[in-house]
């Protein structure tokens, strides 16, 4: 290894499995494999002792003996306040767990022999702004320094390199992986990604196929073995489950495939066909297609011609293997759908993009990472070559700032608003609560950065000495009205306003201000005392004493694969 490392990542933090990659000296994207020589670790933690973590494919085959101390499946719960489990006596968040998991992939990067300067850490492209920011608090406690979170099908259209012809070019992009389904829609130019419309269901993906075969697998050996306690076993349930997820990447090739459920009376021999899987699934893949058509057509109402003008269906994500998916989306379109790289891509991508930005650091500081610039190698001064060298190794400079130059404007993916009470309700004064909905104030799909018009709101009581004002998001795919529908966000107060002696539905106004990374700021203003306030989310999944007490129980702690 020589002298001059690379400093910068991109990080697949997967539902099942996440990969680590960085651009080389030819200015190719490299996965970097784990200690054992992998291309990909399995997004699975085993709390071993009160002093270590197995991270990966031994933590994952771990689970067959001891399932109460393994997580799996983590990214569903980002964004889940509630979430919490327990390890020998210390609680553990969905971040501090996810951290555990990048803690040990920074492992395997620095025993490769590289420093880490910054990573770019990929998300589904629904994700909204609790799962963003879970995720980048996760990377926060890995002791990360995370440049950007980026939409997974955004960083997959960087690895393919889409956009270098001569026509701008339009992708939809249909993303299964592990845990999660995406769908995103992306028109792509020589040097700039704009997203036009995303779409997902963040607890459908891979994992919902092994659940159906694990299912068949368990009755057909509680059927053979004619003993029902077998459901109860955990030894024999986990081990059906890993048969499971075998079974179903071998049918991707071969037309049929035999598992052996091992019990205590014995064994048995269960075979799947492909026919017969692809029939017990039929409505999980369905679902990913109607999400996919829902969202072409919101695209569609958005920017009319969007349908006639696309160009490229790409399949990203480990569970798009499937042939079923392949034929199911380019039926539905009727057209090709290409599959390259899947289970790659995402990891590659993000390490494309961390290239960029870096550079672009380097060159213009203060940028605006949505802002098309030309960057001329002439204007380059002597020290920022030697940096861009330093970042990208031996990569020319033509070629590390082309890098560089690719910019990406992205939509919000969750409508954004506040909580207001309905006053037309002749009984709404006993239990305001009950009459409390969402305004959203910005849709969803609404192109960031954006500043909506003032919103005139109105207090709720006459002389209110404080004004609380809420952000809520969308929780679901539809965006209702109801509380319920809507996730808490975060609150500010405006206070101190008895002396003016307020009446009931006095204005106050709200503006909201959304930038490019989908993050909101919220002023407030009542006008009579010019009291304002700014209630910014930048969400903190977990507060700072959250934060802290992570800290401490993850102190002491290592993580490896």
């Amino acid at each position: 290894m020589s002298e001059s490392r690379h400093g910068v990542f991109g990080i697949d933090l997967g539902t099942t499995y996440s990969v680590i990659a960085y651009v080389d000296e030819t200015g190719r994207p490299t996965v970097l494999p784990n200690g054992y020589g992998e291309q990909v670790t399995p997004s699975v933690v085993h709390f071993e002792s009160d002093a270590h973590v197995v991270v990966g494919q031994a933590a994952k085959e771990t689970a067959v003996v001891s399932p109460a101390d393994v997580v799996s499946l983590i990214k569903r719960e980002m964004g889940n306040r509630d979430y919490n489990r327990v390890f020998h006596d210390r609680n553990y968040s969905a971040p501090a767990i996810s951290s555990l998991i990048l803690e040990a992939l920074a492992g395997d990067i620095q025993r490769a022999g590289f420093d880490i300067s910054s990573v770019v850490i990929t998300v589904p492209a629904y994700f909204g702004m609790l799962e963003k920011e879970a995720t980048r608090q996760a990377g926060e406690l890995a002791e990360l320094k995370v440049a950007a979170i980026v939409p997974e099908p955004v960083a997959a259209a960087f690895a393919y390199g889409l956009g270098e012809g001569a026509a701008d070019e339009t992708v939809l992009v249909y993303d299964l992986g592990g845990g999660t389904f995406d769908v995103t829609i992306m028109r792509i130019g020589k040097t700039s990604i704009e997203v036009l419309a995303v779409g997902g269901n963040h607890q459908l993906g891979g994992a919902n196929w092994d659940e159906v075969l694990f299912n068949h697998l368990l009755d057909e050996a509680v059927k053979e073995a004619g003993d029902d306690a077998l459901r109860d076993d955990e030894f024999v349930t986990q081990a059906a489950w890993n048969d499971a997820e075998k079974v179903k990447k071998a049918l991707s090739s071969a037309s049929s495939r035999a598992a052996i459920v091992r019990h205590s009376g014995g064994s048995a021999k269960i075979t799947v066909t492909r026919e017969q899987f692809e029939g017990l699934t039929a409505h999980l893949l369905e679902q990913t297609v109607d999400v996919m058509q829902r969202t072409l057509e919101e695209a569609e109402r958005l920017h009319p011609g969007v349908k006639d003008q696309l160009s490229s269906v790409l399949l990203v994500g480990g569970s798009s293997h499937m042939p079923a998916v392949r034929a199911a989306v380019s039926t539905a379109l009727g057209r090709e759908a290409k599959l390259a790289d899947p289970d790659l891509a995402v990891a590659k991508g993000a390490a494309l993009y961390a290239a960029g930005l870096a550079v672009r650091d380097i060159i213009l500081p203060d940028h605006d990472s949505t802002e098309n610039l030309p960057l001329p190698v002439e204007s380059l001064t002597p020290l920022q070559e030697e940096k861009v060298r330093e970042v990208v190794g031996g990569l020319l400079p033509e070629a590390a700032l082309k890098l560089a130059e690719r910019t990406v404007s992205n939509v919000l993916p969750k409508a954004v608003g506040i909580k207001l009470v309905d006053m037309s309700s002749p009984d709404w004064e006993q239990n305001p609560e009950e009459h409390a909905y969402v305004q959203h104030l910005v849709e969803a799909q609404t192109p960031v950065p954006h500043t909506s018009p003032a919103f005139k709101a109105g207090t709720v009581s006459a002389n209110q000495d404080v004004i609380r004002i809420e952000i809520w998001e969308q929780a679901g795919e539809s965006a209702g009205r109801d509380v319920q529908e809507n996730t808490l966000l975060k609150h500010g107060d405006i206070c101190d306003l008895r002396p003016f002696d307020l009446p009931a539905n006095s204005p106050i106004d709200i503006f909201f201000n959304v930038n490019s990374e989908g993050l909101v700021q919220v002023t407030a203003l009542e006008p009579t005392s010019r009291k304002e306030i700014k209630v910014e989310a930048k969400i903190q999944l977990l507060t700072q004493a959250q934060m802290d007490e992570a800290r401490r129980n993850l102190s002491g702690l290592t993580a490896r694969t």
